[in-house]
C-alpha cells in the first residue's frame, strides 16, 4: 500500500521545526481520510472533467492537482501590498516608454534594450497617454524563499496566462474533492470576480465586452482553452479575429444583425499579431485597423499591444531601480535571485506513488478598477519542475487565501446609475461565424443519423439473399436510396448487391468516419455556446461512437445513440433563442431534404405496387409503432402518406420539418423566407391526398428545401448586400 511520504524540504507545508504548518492541517487531514488511491482517482476525475469541458477540442496544456496550496491572511496581505506596488510601477513605466520616454533620456533604462525588443511596438507610441491605462491586467509569479519571505520570479504584462483557469478551478475541485472544503475559512473569489465584471461593463458604456482568442488557430502561443474559460467565468463573449472588422476608425463585431460596436477586448493574442496592417503580423490572426481604434480611444484592449515589453528578462534587473524615480518608494517585494528555481519552496503534489514534493511558484492576478489595483484572493500554484516519474505531467494547484479571524468586509464599486446598454437579442447579436457553425452542426448530426438509419434498414435485407419478389423490390429500392445518400457508388447500386459487398464498400470508402469527423470538428468550433456539462456529455457520446466504428454491428446503434444524446441535450439544455435556432434550422433542413429524396425513390411505383416502398418508408421514418397503433399495421397509401407527409405532430413527417423551419425563420425576423416555408408546408400537406406522380413532387420539395437553405446561408452568413439590377435610368447615368 502506498504511503503519504513528504520530504522535510517541503517548506510550504513543513515549518523549520519539522511540523506541519497550521494552514495545512485540515487539508492533509482530509487527504489522509480520503486515502492515496482514492485521491489519485479523484485527481483523474478532475482532469477528465476539465478535458471534456475544454472548448475548441484542444487538450488543455496542464493538469490540475486536487490538493490546494493555502496562504494565511498575513501572507496574502504582504503579497498584496508588494504586487500592487509592482503593478503601479510597471504601469507608470509602460506609460512613459510609449509616451515622453523620460526614463530613456534620463539613463534609467538602456535605449537599445527597449527599442530593440520585439515587443516594443512603435505604432503604439503616442504623444500623450491613451484614454485608458495601457496596463489593466497583471499577473506575477512569486516564490517563497528559504528565509520564509517571498520574492518575485516573473511578471506577466501582455497576455495574462491562467486567469480563466484560476477563476474556474475551485468550482471543479469543490465538486470532485468536497472533503477539502469542509474546514471553511476560505476567502471567496466571487466578490472579486463580480467587481471585475462590473468594472469592465462600466468602462464599456454599453458597448460589447469580449475575450479575443486565436481560437483553434495553429501556432497560437497562448492557451486558447484558458481564453474560453475566462470568457465563461466573466460571462463575456468569446470571439476570434475573423468575427471583427474595422469601420470608420472603430472596431465592430460581425453579427446576424450587422456590425455592433466593440468597446473592450481582453486579448489572448500577442500584440505583435494584433494589427497586420501596421505591424505585419500573421495573416488571418489579427485585426487590421485595431491600433488606430486604440489610439483614437474608441477601443480599450486589456492589455494594450506592446505591454509585453516589460516581461523581458533583459529589462527585469533595471526595474528595481525605477521605484525611487517613479514612485519615490522602495520595493516591497524583492526580485528572486538567479537560483530561485532551485531554492524555491516545495509543495506536495499527487502522483502515482502517492505524494511528491516539487518546487512551486505562486501565480497571482491583479486588475486596475479605474482608481486602484485589486488583487484576486487566490491564484495558481505552478510547479517549477517535472515529476520524477516519466510520462507524468505536473499538476497546477488552486491557491487558497484563508480568512483572518476578524470579519472582513468586501465592498464593490461606489453606487452609480448603470449606463444604458444596448438591448441584447441573443439571435441578432450572435456572431455570424458561430451561427454558421451551429447551422452546419445540426445538418451534419442529422446527416449522420439518416445514414445510420438507412444502413440499419438495408444491411439485414441485403444479407438475407431471398428471391421473393417483395424482397427483390425492397433491395432495389434500398440500393437506390444508398446511392442517393452517397453511401454506395451508383454503378453497383442494383437489386443484386449483397450485404457483404455493402460492408466492403463502407470499409473502403469510410463515409461514416468522415461524417463523425465533421461532426467532431463542428462541435469543437461551436463549443463556446455549449455549457461544460453539455460539452462533456456530447463528447463522451461522440467518443463512444468513434471507438465503435470499426465494428459495423455495434457502430450503427452507438452512432444513433450519439445522435439521440445530441438531440436530447439540444432540446433540454439550450434556450430557444440564439444558437438553438440555427442548430434547429440545420437539423430540419437536412431531415426534410433527405426524407423527401428517400420518399421520392421509395414511393416511385404505381399504387398497386407501393407496398414494399410504403413499408420501408414507415421503418425509415421510425414510425412503425405509431402506425401499428393507429392502423393495425395494414399498409394503405392514404394512411401512410398522411403519417409521413401531413402529420404535424410527428417529428419525422415532412410537413413537420417545414412547419419547424417556418417557426425558426419567424423568430429570426426572416418573414419572406418564413412565408416560403409556410407555402412549402401547404404543398406538402396537399401531397397526402395524391397517390400518383409523387416522385417528381417530392423531388421538387427536396429542391425547394435546398433553395431555402441557400437563401438562409446568404441572408445570415454571407453578409453580402442583395443583388441589385440597374434600371434604364441608372444605366444611362453610369454611361455618362
Amino acid at each position: 500500500m502506498r504511503m503519504f511520504t513528504i520530504a522535510a524540504a517541503c517548506d510550504e507545508m513543513i515549518d523549520r521545526q519539522g511540523r506541519i504548518r497550521t494552514p495545512w492541517l485540515p487539508i492533509m487531514g482530509a487527504a489522509r481520510d480520503i486515502g492515496p488511491e482514492e485521491l489519485e482517482r479523484r485527481g483523474a476525475a478532475l482532469n477528465r472533467q476539465i478535458g471534456l469541458a475544454a472548448p475548441f477540442g484542444q487538450p488543455p496544456r496542464f493538469t490540475a492537482d486536487p490538493l490546494p496550496v493555502p496562504l494565511t491572511a498575513t501572507e496574502f496581505a504582504t503579497l498584496e501590498a508588494g504586487l500592487k506596488q509592482r503593478a503601479r510601477l510597471l504601469s507608470a513605466t509602460l506609460e512613459d516608454l510609449y509616451g515622453p520616454q523620460t526614463l530613456l533620456r534620463g539613463g534609467h533604462l538602456p535605449p537599445a534594450l527597449v527599442l530593440g525588443d520585439k515587443h516594443f511596438l512603435r505604432p503604439m507610441h503616442t504623444r500623450g497617454p491613451l484614454p485608458r491605462p495601457r496596463l489593466s491586467l497583471y499577473a506575477a509569479d512569486v516564490v517563497r524563499t528559504p528565509e520564509g519571505g517571498f520574492a518575485l520570479l516573473a511578471d506577466h504584462t501582455g497576455m495574462i496566462p491562467g486567469l480563466g483557469l484560476a477563476l474556474n478551478l475551485r468550482r471543479w475541485s469543490s465538486g470532485t474533492v468536497p472533503e477539502l472544503f469542509r474546514a471553511g475559512g476560505l476567502r471567496s473569489l466571487r466578490p472579486a470576480r463580480e467587481m471585475l465584471v462590473d468594472h469592465l461593463h462600466r468602462e464599456a458604456e454599453g458597448g460589447i465586452v469580449a475575450v479575443l482568442s486565436a481560437g483553434a488557430a495553429n501556432g497560437a502561443e497562448h492557451d486558447t482553452v484558458d481564453d474560453a474559460l475566462l470568457a465563461r467565468a466573466l460571462g463575456l463573449m468569446l470571439i476570434e479575429p475573423g468575427d471583427l472588422a474595422t469601420r470608420n476608425g472603430a472596431l465592430h463585431m460581425k453579427t446576424l444583425s450587422g456590425l455592433l460596436h466593440v468597446s473592450t477586448l481582453l486579448r489572448g493574442i500577442s500584440g505583435i499579431d494584433i494589427d497586420p496592417l501596421e505591424q505585419g503580423g500573421r495573416p488571418g490572426l489579427g485585426i487590421p485597423g485595431s491600433f488606430g481604434a486604440i489610439r483614437a480611444g474608441v477601443l480599450e484592449m486589456l492589455n494594450a499591444p506592446g505591454s509585453a515589453l516589460l516581461q523581458s528578462a533583459a529589462l527585469k534587473p533595471y526595474l528595481a531601480g525605477l521605484f525611487p524615480a517613479l514612485l519615490a518608494e522602495s520595493p516591497l517585494l524583492p526580485d528572486a535571485p538567479a537560483n530561485a528555481r532551485q531554492t524555491a519552496s516545495k509543495a506536495p503534489f499527487t502522483c502515482r506513488q502517492g505524494f511528491t514534493g516539487l518546487p512551486m511558484s505562486l501565480r497571482l492576478f491583479a486588475w486596475h478598477d479605474g482608481a486602484e489595483w485589486q488583487l484576486l484572493p487566490g491564484g495558481l500554484g505552478v510547479p517549477l519542475e517535472s515529476p520524477p516519474l516519466p510520462g507524468e505531467l505536473p499538476g497546477i494547484k488552486d491557491v487558497w487565501v484563508l480568512d483572518a479571524e476578524e470579519p472582513r468586509l468586501i465592498a464593490g464599486a461606489a453606487p452609480a446609475e448603470p449606463p444604458e446598454r444596448v438591448k441584447f437579442l441573443a439571435a441578432a447579436h450572435l456572431p455570424s461565424r458561430l451561427a454558421d457553425n451551429l447551422f452546419w452542426l445540426g445538418r451534419s448530426v442529422e446527416r449522420l443519423e439518416s445514414a445510420c438509419r438507412l444502413l440499419m434498414l438495408a444491411l439485414p435485407r441485403l444479407e438475407s439473399g431471398t428471391s421473393l419478389p417483395r424482397d427483390i423490390a425492397e433491395r432495389a429500392l434500398l440500393a437506390r436510396c444508398l446511392a442517393q445518400a452517397g453511401l454506395l457508388p451508383p454503378d453497383i447500386a442494383t437489386a443484386s448487391i449483397s450485404g457483404r459487398l455493402l460492408r466492403q464498400t463502407l470499409t473502403r470508402r469510410r463515409p461514416l468516419a468522415g461524417l463523425l469527423k465533421e461532426v467532431g470538428r463542428l462541435i469543437d468550433a461551436s463549443s463556446e455556446r455549449l455549457s461544460p456539462s453539455m460539452l462533456s456529455t456530447v463528447r463522451f457520446a461522440l467518443h463512444q461512437a468513434t471507438e465503435a466504428l470499426p465494428n459495423e454491428e455495434t457502430a450503427l446503434p452507438t452512432m444513433l445513440n450519439f445522435a439521440a444524446t445530441f438531440a436530447g441535450i439540444a432540446a433540454e439544455n439550450m434556450s430557444r433563442e440564439g444558437g438553438w435556432l440555427f442548430l434547429e434550422m440545420g437539423r430540419r433542413l437536412e431531415r426534410g431534404e433527405s426524407m423527401a429524396e428517400a420518399l421520392a425513390i421509395l414511393l416511385d411505383a404505381p399504387p398497386e405496387r407501393l407496398e414494399p416502398g410504403m413499408g420501408l418508408s414507415i421503418e425509415l421514418a421510425d414510425s412503425v409503432l405509431s402506425y401499428d397503433l393507429r392502423h393495425a399495421g395494414i399498409l394503405a397509401p392514404g394512411p401512410v402518406l398522411s403519417m409521413l407527409l401531413a402529420d404535424l405532430a410527428n417529428p419525422r413527417a415532412l410537413g413537420f420539418q417545414a412547419a419547424a423551419l417556418r417557426a425558426c425563420l419567424e423568430r429570426l425576423g426572416a418573414d419572406d423566407d418564413a412565408a416560403t416555408a409556410h407555402l412549402l408546408m401547404q404543398d406538402i400537406l396537399n401531397l397526402a391526398g395524391q397517390v400518383r406522380g409523387l416522385t417528381p413532387a417530392l423531388a421538387s420539395v427536396a429542391a425547394r428545401l435546398r433553395t431555402l437553405s441557400d437563401r438562409v446561408h446568404h441572408r445570415f452568413f454571407t453578409l453580402l448586400p442583395e443583388a441589385h439590377a440597374l434600371d434604364d435610368d441608372e444605366l444611362m447615368d453610369a454611361a455618362q
